[in-house]
């Protein structure tokens, strides 16, 4: 039984598979499912994103990757089409793009919520990776804008922390708080690991907005005495 064909029996026995429809209807509108499909964190870059599947705790995602041309830099850009099954029966499909990156789409619970959410990579640096961010809600997925990054995580009190390797011995790591399906940056902290400094920089009233002091940021974000 193929990875994908698995999900399918998990989602099943878990009582989460009434009213999925995994891939595109048959030509005489029978649902059909391509069981050929790998788990996109399974899947080895090759040159070209491969199409795959995201399971998610309520349903799943199908990703379709076609080309779609080249960035300013002369690197392949895929056209990306996203197909959203839930388990009670609601579907979508929706469109981005994928860049020049060896990632492939991932599903995470970014803002904490325990809903899975997506994360597209566009460009991946020699460490960073600038990411799309697609939030999932009652309504489906909506995009909520970019991340430039290793990862983003939830902090709880609704932050979610992005960090960023700037050098060797630099990183700045960014917190964001979703506000109307969009991310919103409020504050970043600097570290110079050589240097042992740490400072947090509020983005205009950001600390505010999320009910902290620079004093109380700093803290808990640097371990300030």
């Amino acid at each position: 039984m193929t990875v994908f064909a698995n999900a399918i029996a998990v989602l099943a026995l878990g009582g989460l598979a009434a009213g999925i429809t995994l891939s595109k209807s048959g030509p005489d509108g029978t649902p059909s499912v391509d069981e050929s499909l790998p788990e996109c964190d399974q899947v080895e870059f090759d040159g070209a994103h491969q199409n795959c599947v995201l399971p998610l705790g309520n349903g799943l995602v199908v990703v379709r990757v076609t080309p779609g041309g080249m960035d300013e830099w002369g690197d392949p850009v895929e056209r990306a089409e996203l197909d959203f099954q839930r388990a009670d029966g609601f579907s979508q499909t929706f469109e981005d793009t994928l860049g020049s990156s060896f990632l492939h789409p991932s599903a995470e619970d970014i803002d904490g919520d325990s809903d899975f959410d997506l994360l597209l990579p566009q460009e991946t640096g020699n460490v960073n990776t600038r990411s799309h961010v697609w939030l999932q809600g009652e309504a489906g997925f909506v995009s909520a804008g970019s991340i430039n990054g290793i990862g983003i995580d939830p902090e709880g009190d609704g932050l979610m922390s992005v960090p960023a390797r700037s050098s060797a011995a630099e990183w700045e790591t960014t917190y964001y708080v979703a506000r109307e399906n969009r991310l919103l940056g409020v504050f970043s902290v600097s570290t110079h690991l050589a240097e042992n400094s740490c400072s947090v920089n509020d983005w205009e009233g950001g600390l505010a907005l999320v009910g902290l002091t620079l004093d109380e940021a700093t803290a808990r974000y640097c371990n300030a005495d």
